[in-house]
């Protein structure tokens, strides 16, 4: 068996980069790049890889009308004790909390914005035409494997829709889930702006830190390991912002 049929089931290369071409802009589905995600990859400390103006700006522009648009925001405050242990704790509460972990907005369930009338129809369609890129047909995570070289489990990449209010951040943290190799963020906020915070954190074997900006349309991609912490700086803006596709990749088994 191939290497291109055991990492994307008798799917060709060409056929994942057409795939991918129809969101993503056209330098990112060519060889050249994913010879340097491939690279990136064998690095024994890779810094987090970022793509800047990942998606075509027709996309990512209706995509981030889309976030912005959903009915479904809601606050997502916890506290972290373990991997598998995560527990959702009162707002009032959070700053003060010795295991406090994540604070922002969710937009969940996302099923409930899809549904007749919830939201104007042309985000809607927006909305679903980007969870069929991302999510349901494989464009984003076979186009991840091709470029990295490992096979990526399509039953378990989780999706979360985030945004963040002033203050609202994510603490240090692993994210070590059986067989999570990977993280990734699509930021989509069109007003986000250098000095008002919400960077995404790495450090590897604590060493020195790596700040990533979210830029409106950019894509990070970072690794997940025992060694490797990551986390959200507190966001400063009196607006909320900060509209984030994050994504935990799986190997697949």
């Amino acid at each position: 068996m191939s290497q291109q049929t055991a990492l994307h089931d008798d799917v060709t290369r060409g056929e994942i980069l057409t795939r991918a071409s129809v969101f993503i802009a056209p330098e990112y589905a060519r060889e050249e790049t994913l010879d340097t995600v491939s690279q990136w990859m064998k690095s024994s400390s890779p810094e987090p890889m970022v793509f800047r103006n990942f998606l075509r700006p027709e996309a990512a522009a209706a995509t981030a009308a889309a976030l912005r648009a959903l009915p479904v925001w809601s606050r997502h405050v916890t506290a972290y004790y373990s991997q598998t242990e995560t527990e959702i704790i009162d707002e009032a509460d959070w700053a003060d909390h010795p295991q406090r972990a994540a604070c922002h907005y969710v937009a969940q369930p996302l099923t409930a914005a899809l549904a007749d009338g919830a939201m104007a129809a042309q985000h809607q369609t927006s909305l679903r035409r980007f969870l069929k890129f991302a999510v349901l047909t494989n464009g984003l995570r076979d186009w991840v494997s091709l470029g990295t070289g490992v096979r990526l489990s399509p039953k378990e990449c989780s999706v979360e829709f985030a945004a963040y209010g002033r203050g609202d951040q994510i603490r240090p943290h692993q994210d070590l889930f059986p067989r999570r190799v990977l993280g990734g963020n699509l930021y989509l906020d069109e007003e986000h702006r250098s000095d008002t915070g919400g960077r995404l954190g790495f450090r590897l074997n604590g060493g020195e830190e790596t700040m990533v900006e979210p830029a409106f349309n950019t894509f990070s991609l970072f690794p997940i390991r025992p060694d490797a912490h990551h986390w959200v700086e507190p966001f400063q803006r009196d607006t909320t912002g900060r509209y984030t596709v994050s994504f935990g990749l799986h190997r697949a088994e």
